[in-house]
């Protein structure tokens, strides 16, 4: 390593793991001389339906105006997500998926030395913006069972916590945070808190007792992020959208990168909105993939965390990266969650097609037997 580039680094940058994404599927075609059309990729939580033809329209129908800079506000489609949730333009930002939300969020918000507050485990992106703004780390980890401590959440808020970050439906656990938890951990909130209700698989959630911010983003302090690449398919799209008091969207609006988000996105988005039909297909079909996979990995003697977004989390009896390379070259990608707060027993798994759930588990079977 150069000597004088890593002096030059910031000292926070240099604690920072850089994030690892889910295997590509070409990386296994390269490793193992497989076809693309025999690869299951059942690792990154994507909606194995793909995008809605409306969708896959709109991008074709924008193709030739991929020489113009985009419409840099999202004019149309904050108008139009607006109209769907009730809320004003004004109230929406739009960023290069929920992701970017966050960050900006934070880039507002938190000053160097501060606290931001997040579960543990949750998602990765959390620490890395943590750090690369030189901020405090809080991690509170989740109970033995991953279910949330809204009390132990509270219990780390100190003079110097300026954010507290809820991932709901957590990720990688599949829990998350109920009405009553969270209407109790608002009326004990400081004021100063910001929240930020990441809520990227909300769409997939089950449970009609789940805790969603968007009710109280008038009374508290929330930024709520949602996203377009779980449930509407547009993962490679990069789209995702915030939903706060103006006085936050205004500030987060001042440090919005121009143009972060792209043409063919904006529209692929408003054509996403437009097809509820596919989003009600998306929803179905995971909760059947889920429910036989319960099903299968019970009769199997693997444990697994009960889920309300499109991933279920599963613990195996032993170290399980034997048993991730072998699936990987059976064609069949899932996560290895071998990570801070997890172990080498934890695998995550997407759910797919009623024919990918089927491969997954016929190759399970003779690998563990």
């Amino acid at each position: 390593m150069d000597k004088i580039i890593e002096s030059a680094v910031r000292e926070s940058v240099k604690k920072i793991n850089p994030y690892v994404p889910g295997k590509p599927m070409e990386e296994l075609q390269r490793a193992y001389g497989l076809e693309i059309s025999e690869i299951v990729k059942i690792a990154s939580n994507e909606n194995p339906l793909g995008p809605s033809p409306k969708v896959i329209e709109a991008i074709k129908k924008y193709a030739p105006n991929i020489s113009r800079y985009p419409e840099g506000s999202g004019y149309y489609l904050k108008r139009k997500l607006a109209e769907k949730l009730k809320v004003l333009p004004d109230n929406i930002i739009l960023g290069s998926g929920s992701s970017e939300i966050i960050s900006m969020a934070m880039e507002t918000f938190v000053n160097p030395g501060e606290e931001v507050i997040y579960p543990f485990p949750s998602f990765a992106i959390y620490r890395i913006l943590s750090y690369k703004l030189d901020a405090a780390a809080v991690e509170v980890p989740l109970e033995q069972d991953f279910s949330y401590d809204m009390e132990r959440i509270l219990d780390s808020i100190s003079p110097r916590t300026k954010m507290v970050i809820l991932c709901n439906p957590n990720n990688p656990t599949g829990t998350v945070i109920y009405r009553k938890q969270l209407e109790s951990f608002l009326e004990k909130v400081p004021d100063r808190v910001i929240i930020v209700s990441d809520e990227a698989y909300g769409e997939y959630v089950e449970n009609s007792d789940f805790g969603s911010s968007f009710p109280y983003i008038f009374n508290k302090n929330i930024i709520l992020t949602r996203t377009f690449s779980k449930i509407y398919g547009m993962a490679g799209l990069r789209m995702g959208y915030g939903v706060a008091k103006k006085d936050i969207s205004g500030f987060m609006e001042r440090i919005r990168p121009p143009f972060n988000t792209t043409g063919p996105g904006q529209e692929a988005a408003l054509a996403a909105l437009d097809d509820d039909g596919y989003v009600e297909e998306s929803y179905r079909m995971n909760i059947e993939g889920k429910n036989y996979l319960y099903s299968e990995l019970g009769k199997l003697g693997i444990g697994y965390i009960p889920t309300q977004a499109n991933f279920i989390l599963c613990r195996f009896d032993r170290d399980a990266s034997g048993i991730v390379r072998e699936l990987e070259k059976r064609g069949i990608i899932v996560r290895y969650m071998n990570a801070p707060g997890l172990g080498k027993e934890y695998v995550r798994i997407t759910v797919g097609t009623k024919a990918e759930n089927a491969k997954f588990l016929e190759n399970l079977r003779e690998i563990i037997n």
